[in-house]
C-alpha cells in the first residue's frame, strides 16, 4: 500500500512509501513496496493571484515549485525535496492578511527574497509495522494530517485550513520520526523530535545556522501522535490525537518572565458521508507564551462532477488574553472550486473571508473584516 503524506507548502499532495500514523491506513506496505530499487520524481508548479476588498492591500501574484526525488533500495530510501518561490510583496495580501496564501514565500533568504533551496533530505527505513526517517525534515508533514484540508496547492489556500495554527511547528528542521502500526484498539503511533528552529525560522536562513542546535535560546520540538481507524466514520475515517512541546526560550506575552517553553494538544477527525469528505480540527497551546490560545476548524470537500471539486472550510483562532488591547480572535472561511483542465493541469478560483487578520482588530492597517479573491493555476509533473 502507498500512503498519502501531508506536505507543507508543496505543489502537490505527495504519494510516498512512508508509514505515518494516519489512521485508516496500515503499514504493511514496507516489505513489498520497497522490494524493488527505483528512482522516482514528483512535483509541480503553483501560481496564485489574490486581491483583497481593502484597497490598502496590494494585489499579489506568487509562483512556487517543488521537486521530490526518491531513491529506494530494499527497505531503505533517500528522499530529497527541492523548493523554490518568488519574493512576497511587502504590502501584498499575505503580508497584511497573514495566512491568506499558505504557499507564499515558502523559500526565501535572509533578505526575504525568493530563492531555490533544498528543503528536505532524509534517510528512510521501513519494515512490516515500523518505519523511521532521519535528516532534514518537514515536521508538519508527519503530523496533523487530513484528507480534506491538507495541501495548499490542490485544496484550501488559507493557512488555517492546511495546518493547525495552535501547533508551533518549526520550519524545515533537523530531526527524526518513528512510526508504529496500530491494530484494533491499539493506536498507531508517530514520535517526532527535531530542532525548535527550522531553516526559515533562523535570521540567516542558512544551513550553517540550522545545524547550530545548541545555540542559546534554541531547544527542541517534540511531538507524539496517536491514531485510530474508525470505519463508522466512512471511507478514510480516522481520529488522531497529539501532544507537542517547543522548548525554545519564549518570553511571556505579559512580559513578566522569559525562558519558558510552549506546549499544547490537538486533535484531527476525518470522515466521509454521502460523497462528502469532511474534517474537524482543534487544538490549544500555552496562552502565556503563545499568541494562539486555542483553535477549531471544520472543512468539507465534494466532487460536484467528474472534473470539478468544491471545498468549504471555516476556522476560528482564539487570541491569547495576554496580547492586550487591539487584539481579538480571528475567524477565517474559504470556498473554492477546483477544475481539472487535464490530467496535469488544474485551475481553482476561491474566495476567503477573514476577520481581525493577524488578531489585529484596530482597522488601522487593514479592515477588521476583509474579503480575499483568488485564482490558482497548478501543474503537476
Amino acid at each position: 500500500m502507498r500512503l498519502v503524506r501531508k506536505t507543507k507548502r508543496a505543489s502537490t499532495i505527495r504519494v510516498i512509501a512512508f508509514g505515518s500514523a494516519m489512521a485508516g491506513l496500515t503499514m504493511g506496505w514496507a516489505g513489498q513496496a520497497q522490494a524493488d530499487d527505483e528512482l522516482t520524481f514528483e512535483g509541480g508548479l503553483t501560481g496564485i493571484y489574490q486581491a483583497a476588498s481593502d484597497d490598502r492591500v496590494d494585489p499579489e501574484a506568487s509562483l512556487s515549485g517543488d521537486l521530490f526525488i526518491r531513491q529506494s533500495f530494499g527497505s531503505w530510501a533517500i528522499n530529497g525535496h527541492l523548493e523554490g518561490s518568488t519574493t512576497p510583496r511587502v504590502n501584498g495580501v499575505n503580508a497584511l492578511i497573514p495566512g491568506a496564501n499558505a504557499d507564499s514565500g515558502s523559500s526565501v533568504n535572509s533578505r526575504d527574497k525568493g530563492r531555490v533551496q533544498l528543503s528536505e533530505l532524509y534517510l528512510e527505513y521501513g519494515i512490516e509495522g515500523f518505519s523511521a526517517v532521519a535528516g532534514l525534515i518537514d515536521a508538519s508533514g508527519f503530523l496533523d494530517s487530513s484528507h480534506v484540508a491538507n495541501d495548499e496547492a490542490g485544496q484550501f489556500i488559507n493557512g488555517s485550513l492546511v495546518n493547525n495554527p495552535s501547533i508551533e511547528f518549526p520550519d524545515y528542521t533537523l530531526g527524526g520520526v518513528m512510526s508504529f502500526e496500530g491494530a484494533g484498539l491499539r493506536p498507531s503511533v508517530t514520535l517526532l523530535v527535531g530542532g525548535s528552529s527550522g531553516l526559515g525560522d533562523n535570521p540567516s536562513r542558512s544551513y550553517t545556522e540550522l545545524a547550530q542546535l545548541g545555540t542559546s535560546g534554541k531547544g527542541v520540538f517534540a511531538a507524539a501522535e496517536f491514531g485510530w481507524n474508525v470505519d463508522e466514520l466512512g471511507e478514510d475515517g480516522a481520529i488522531r490525537l497529539g501532544v507537542w512541546t517547543n522548548t525554545a526560550d519564549h518570553t511571556r506575552l505579559d512580559a513578566t518572565a522569559t525562558d519558558e517553553s510552549n506546549q499544547g494538544i490537538y486533535g484531527v477527525v476525518d470522515g466521509t458521508v454521502s460523497g462528502f469528505a469532511w474534517n474537524l480540527r482543534a487544538g490549544a497551546a500555552d496562552a502565556d507564551v503563545s499568541p494562539v490560545a486555542w483553535f477549531a476548524g471544520a472543512a468539507v470537500e465534494h466532487a460536484l462532477m467528474t472534473d470539478l471539486t468544491g471545498g468549504l472550510g471555516v476556522t476560528h483562532t482564539a487570541a491569547s488574553d495576554d496580547l492586550g488591547v487591539g487584539f481579538s480572535d480571528s475567524t477565517q472561511g474559504e470556498l473554492y472550486l477546483r477544475y481539472n483542465v487535464s490530467e496535469n493541469v488544474h485551475v481553482t478560483p476561491s474566495v476567503q473571508y477573514v476577520t481581525n487578520p493577524g488578531f489585529d482588530d484596530t482597522d488601522t492597517v487593514v479592515d477588521d473584516s476583509v474579503w480575499v479573491f483568488g485564482i490558482r493555476l497548478g501543474y503537476d509533473l
